[in-house]
């Protein structure tokens, strides 16, 4: 089969759960909290739009730099060329049309068996489908690793401060 006939039935694949983000920026769109920034690669990219979004929205993204739903992608800046975020975004867009439906539904699953059975992990940073698209464009993979550490670093400081 040909990578067009493969792309195509990734759009049919991811249909549903684009519909879903499609309805969700749609809403945002018309409420003039998200504007429409264009094409990327297979995602319909939407950015945030700081200065009408309220406050609660805002507190919403103050962890996050992207997310997607689908073929959907929101950002909280405007991309650059080589932008981080919208790279590890459309590895999560590849994601779903290669799982469709089930790739939240999966990503939901890790989540919670991570939240509920490993105490050293966190639910987020160390779901698979996460760590995939951090390696997917360059980003550290081992981020609770990394914060133990450099708490750990920051500690020894202290402690010889305090000497």
């Amino acid at each position: 089969m040909s990578s067009k006939l493969f792309k195509l039935l990734g759009y049919i694949w991811s249909a549903p759960v684009t519909v879903f983000g499609l309805l969700y920026v749609l809403f945002m769109s018309l409420m003039g909290w998200y504007r429409w920034w264009g094409v990327e690669s297979d995602a319909l990219v939407w950015i945030v739009n700081v200065q009408n979004a309220p406050e609660w929205v805002l507190k919403r993204w103050e962890k996050w730099g992207g997310h997607t739903v689908g073929n959907v992608v929101v950002l909280i800046k405007d991309p650059d060329e080589k932008h981080v975020i919208l790279t590890h975004e459309l590895v999560h867009v590849r994601q779903c049309m290669i799982l469709g439906v089930f790739q939240p539904i999966i990503y939901a699953m890790i989540y919670l068996s991570i939240k509920a059975s490993c105490k050293y992990s966190d639910a987020y940073f160390d779901n698979s489908f996460e760590i995939d698209a951090r390696r997917g464009c360059g980003q550290t993979i081992d981020i609770v690793g990394v914060q133990k550490k450099k708490a750990e670093e920051q500690a020894k400081k202290e402690a010889l401060c305090m000497q």
